[in-house]
């Protein structure tokens, strides 16, 4: 398609905004991206909704015919932002080009080394994993004490995508906490910049935060060789017996991008999944005490979960897809457009971005009822079918969809029925939950609540 403005086609409405900033702070506040801000733009002007923020162009797109577009059926005309910019910016100036943030050329190659190791016949492998780690971490919990349940879920995931993907232990710890939180920080205000990086410190910050990184990475390496262990055919074996085209190992900058990037995105989203799925338990009894009574029949005993127990356990999948769909872990996925596009009957002007939110799909009244309601029968298996395409998109969608979605469906299943069997968990007394939307949807304050264990 060429720059030339197609006259038949219309402008979008723009929301309203300041001289200058636009709807910078409307859009992106100290809790990351506002997706009040999103729903009112979407409910107010509409299924094409554009907004400037800063020095730039934002289209929000909310009509699921129109995000099929974006994601699937015209992906390469709206590819990753970050392939739109000439200095590493957002996820790049992290992952560099790893599979997340690489260019279509550059990721297909990659995406077809990582695909079959997450494949539900190759995963079925880490079910004993999941569930041992899922008691390792239960563990160590004392009858009615107050525990950080978003800390500890990161935690169990960490040891499963560590062990599974990479065949070494790692222990979360508060550095590794803090320097996603920077990380994540910086790449929301990538998106609108209101100040020269040299005036924020964010290149600074982004310096020290991959120097760390890469000594992680190193470390990851070093444990494994220490091992030994010739016969593991994990990601990290994997990588690093790659060989490029000239018969020589794959830089060092190939090796360090895509093993951050399994293991960041490996373990972060099922937690964050997990600990609203215990948010939303504790706030709904009816729901809580349906899931017990499946968990209490498929492990009788309270014995540890295993593959074969997960089709007994539907309805744990369907809270695991409701949560997912109430709190998305990941509220909006921005996308870069090449060049002048139509999209529906509106004109797109090249250069700008592109906004579908998950989020905002999610709560569409038009096609959730009550969508504010945490309601896992929307997922049952007679209702689950009549859900539109592009309305539920917790993966995201299209060729560059999560490519571990089974592992972390199947990871939050396990652990779910495992802790559930075993515990019931109460929000503690005055605590303070507040969802903090950067890349990822995180409680801001972590989420305080009281193990008590069943009988």
């Amino acid at each position: 398609m060429n720059n030339t403005p197609n006259t038949s086609l219309k402008t979008p409405p723009t929301v309203p905004g300041v001289p200058l900033l636009g709807s910078a702070f409307a859009f992106v506040s100290g809790n990351g991206v506002s997706v009040d801000f999103l729903q009112k733009a979407q409910k107010e002007y509409g299924d094409v909704a554009h907004f400037t923020a800063a020095r730039k162009s934002f289209y929000l797109v909310s009509d699921p015919a129109l995000v099929r577009q974006v994601m699937l059926e015209r992906a390469q005309e709206f590819p990753k932002v970050e392939e739109m910019n000439d200095e590493p910016r957002g996820l790049a100036r992290f992952l560099g080009h790893g599979i997340l943030t690489a260019g279509y050329e550059e990721w297909k190659p990659q995406r077809k080394l990582i695909q079959p190791l997450m494949q539900p016949r190759h995963i079925a492998a880490y079910g004993d994993t999941m569930a041992k780690m899922g008691e390792k971490l239960i563990n160590q919990w004392q009858e009615g004490e107050q525990r950080n349940i978003h800390a500890d879920m990161t935690q169990a995931t960490m040891w499963i995508i560590a062990d599974t993907m990479f065949g070494i232990d790692v222990e979360q710890s508060k550095e590794l906490e803090t320097m996603g939180n920077v990380a994540q920080k910086i790449v929301i205000g990538d998106l609108s910049p209101l100040l020269p990086d040299a005036l924020t410190g964010r290149d600074k910050k982004t310096a020290q935060i991959n120097a760390a990184l890469t000594a992680l990475v190193q470390k990851f390496k070093a444990e494994a060789a220490a091992k030994g262990d010739t016969n593991r055919k994990d990601l990290l074996s994997i990588l690093m017996s790659m060989r490029d085209e000239n018969g020589q190992p794959m830089s060092e900058e190939f090796l360090r991008n895509n093993i951050l990037t399994m293991f960041f995105a490996g373990h972060e989203t099922t937690a964050n999944t997990l600990t609203w799925a215990f948010y939303y338990l504790a706030q709904n009894p009816s729901v809580l005490k349906e899931l017990q009574k499946e968990v209490d029949g498929a492990l009788a005993g309270q014995r540890l979960p295993t593959v074969e127990d997960l089709p007994k356990l539907p309805y744990t999948l369907q809270v695991i897809k409701e949560t997912m769909r109430i709190q998305p872990t990941v509220a909006m996925i921005p996308r870069g457009v090449r060049q002048d596009a139509a999209l529906g009957e509106y004109q797109i002007e090249g250069g700008s971005i592109v906004l579908v939110s998950p989020y905002v799909q999610h709560h569409d009244p038009r096609h959730w009822q009550n969508p504010d309601v945490f309601d896992p029968e929307r997922f049952s298996a007679q209702n689950e079918e009549k859900i539109e395409k592009f309305s539920y998109m917790p993966f995201g969608g299209g060729p560059r969809i999560c490519i571990g979605s089974h592992f972390a469906l199947m990871e939050a299943q396990v652990l779910l029925a495992l802790i559930v069997s075993r515990y019931e968990l109460a929000l503690a007394p005055n605590a303070k939950v507040e969802p903090l939307r950067q890349v990822t949807t995180s409680p801001k304050f972590g989420l305080p609540m009281i193990v008590q264990r069943r009988k």
